[in-house]
C-alpha cells in the first residue's frame, strides 16, 4: 500500500508556503555545494578562501577543527556533505508535498517528515552553533546554513497543518531518504581529503634516509614515494608553476634571516599576518621542516605583509592595528631570544590578539616594554615594513602567506617545500620523475 494512502487526511498546505519551501531548500543545496566546494579548495591548495575573513570568521579552522575532522573519520562524508544530505531530503519532502497537494492527495506524512527532517536540522544547527562558540571561531557560510535550516522549520512548523499523531510512517519516509542520499554522497566523501596540504604529515623524510643500502632510489625518491596521491599531484603541480615563476634577483637580507645562514643552497622568504590561520599553519609547518631537513640545507628570512590599512596602504582591510604591531614587533625582535617564543605564541593566540594581548606577549617587564616600544615606533622599523610590503608587490601577493624560494615564487605547500629543501634547491633534480603529470593547465 502507498504511503500517501495511510496518511492521514488533512487541509491542503499553501501552495505558495510549500514553494517557499522548496526556494529554501534549493538556496541550501546550492550553498552546501558551493560550501562542498570551497572544502576541496581548501584541501588541495593553499591559499585564502573567500568565506575566510579573520581568525574568528573563518571557515577553514571550524572544517580543520576536531569535530569536523571526527565526522569526516568516521562517516567517511565531511560535515558540509552532511549539511547537503539534509538540504537534499528537505527539498526532496518538499517536492513531494507539492506533488501530493497538487493532485488533491494526503499530505500528512510529507509534513511530518518534513517536521522530523526540519527539526533535527535546528537542534543540530544549535550544537554546532554551540561548539563554534566554544572554539571560538565561526564559519560564515555556516552560519548563513543555519538560517535557512531556521526557516525552513518556520514554514513546516508554522505554515502547515496536520492532524494526527502518526509519526512511523513519516520517520521511515524521511530517513529512507536520508539514507539513499548519504549513498550517492559516499563516493565524492570519500575522495575528499580529510586534511589540508598544508597540514599534511612530513614524518616520511626521517624514514626515507634510513634506506636500506640495497635500495637504489634517493631519499627524495623516498619521500615523494611515500606522499598520499592528492598530495603528490599538488606537488607536481606546484613545481610546475614554480618552474615557470620568474626569478628577482635579490641576495639575502641576514637581518632578515631566522634560521639558518645566508650561504645555504636554498633561501626561503616568507610574508605573513598574524592574524592568518594559513601563515600560523605553514609556520607550524616550517617548524617541522627544520627538524626533517640537514643542518645548513637551508634558510629562512621572516617578512610581513600586515593585512590592516593601518600600515599597508595596499589593503583596504581596517583592522584594530594589531597586524601591524605585531609585525613591527617581530622586526624588533629579529635576533633576539625571545622571537621565536613571541611569534609562536602570537601564532598560537591569533583569535584573541589585541595590541594589548601582543604587549602582554612581548615582555611583563616594563623596561624591555619600553624598549620595544620605542623601537616599534621608530622611523627605522616603519621603513623595514614599508620594504617588506614593496618587495611583496614584486612578486604581485594576492594574499598571505606569501613563499619565494630562490628568489622565485612558490606554493605555501609543505610537501613542495621540503621538495626542494632536498633537491638542493634544483627543481629538475630527477627524483621529481616519480611524480604524477602536472595539471595540462599550468603547463600552458
Amino acid at each position: 500500500m502507498a504511503i500517501s494512502q495511510l496518511a492521514t487526511p488533512s487541509s491542503s498546505p499553501s501552495k505558495r508556503s510549500t514553494i517557499m519551501l522548496i526556494v529554501v531548500a534549493l538556496l541550501a543545496v546550492m550553498l552546501s555545494i558551493y560550501q562542498w566546494v570551497e572544502l576541496l579548495h581548501l584541501r588541495t591548495a593553499s591559499d585564502t578562501l573567500l568565506c575566510s575573513f579573520n581568525a574568528t570568521f573563518n571557515c577553514a579552522n571550524v572544517w580543520n577543527s576536531a569535530l569536523a575532522h571526527s565526522v569526516h573519520q568516521i562517516t567517511r562524508i565531511p560535515i558540509v556533505g552532511w549539511g547537503l544530505a539534509w538540504s537534499l531530503v528537505v527539498l526532496v519532502l518538499s517536492v513531494w508535498l507539492l506533488h501530493q497537494a497538487n493532485k488533491a492527495l494526503p499530505t500528512a506524512d510529507a509534513v511530518r517528515a518534513l517536521r522530523l527532517s526540519t527539526g533535527v536540522g535546528v537542534l543540530m544547527a544549535v550544537l554546532l552553533l554551540a561548539y563554534s562558540v566554544s572554539i571560538k571561531t565561526f564559519c560564515p557560510t555556516c552560519i548563513l546554513f543555519y538560517l535557512l535550516v531556521a526557516v525552513a522549520a518556520y514554514l513546516a512548523f508554522r505554515r502547515f497543518t496536520v492532524a494526527g499523531k502518526d509519526w512511523a510512517q513519516p520517520a521511515l519516509l524521511s530517513g529512507g531518504i536520508l539514507l539513499v542520499t548519504l549513498a550517492l554522497l559516499l563516493y565524492p566523501g570519500l575522495n575528499t581529503p580529510r586534511e589540508d596540504l598544508i597540514t599534511a604529515e612530513l614524518a616520511a623524510p626521517a624514514a626515507a634516509e634510513k634506506t636500506s643500502p640495497a635500495n637504489t632510489l634517493t631519499p627524495l625518491e623516498e619521500f615523494l614515494n611515500s606522499l598520499p596521491v592528492g598530495i603528490q599531484q599538488a606537488t607536481s603541480d606546484s613545481l610546475a608553476m614554480y618552474r615557470k615563476s620568474p626569478t628577482i634577483e635579490k641576495a639575502p637580507d641576514p637581518r632578515r634571516i631566522t634560521f639558518g645562514t645566508a650561504a645555504a643552497p636554498v633561501h626561503l622568504v616568507e610574508w605573513t599576518d598574524i592574524r592568518c590561520p594559513h601563515c600560523k599553519n605553514l609556520e607550524a609547518a616550517l617548524t617541522e621542516i627544520r627538524k626533517l631537513s640537514p643542518p645548513g640545507s637551508w634558510s629562512q628570512a621572516t617578512r610581513h605583509y600586515p593585512l590592516d590599512n593601518q600600515c599597508n596602504s595596499k589593503v583596504t582591510r581596517a583592522s584594530d592595528g594589531s597586524s601591524c604591531l605585531a609585525a613591527k614587533l617581530q622586526i624588533c625582535l629579529i635576533g633576539s631570544p625571545d622571537f621565536a617564543r613571541v611569534r609562536s605564541t602570537m601564532f598560537q593566540q591569533q583569535a584573541e590578539l589585541t595590541q594589548d594581548r601582543i604587549w602582554d606577549i612581548a615582555s611583563k617587564d616594563p623596561g624591555r616594554r619600553q624598549e620595544l616600544k620605542d623601537c616599534v615606533n621608530s622611523p627605522a622599523t616603519a621603513a623595514a615594513l614599508q620594504e617588506d610590503i614593496d618587495f611583496a608587490e614584486q612578486y604581485q601577493i594576492e594574499g598571505t602567506p606569501l613563499v619565494v624560494v630562490n628568489g622565485r615564487k612558490a606554493a605555501a605547500l609543505p610537501a613542495a617545500i621540503l621538495s626542494l629543501i632536498m633537491a638542493g634547491g634544483n627543481d629538475h633534480d630527477p627524483a621529481f620523475l616519480v611524480l604524477p603529470t602536472p595539471d595540462p593547465e599550468i603547463l600552458r
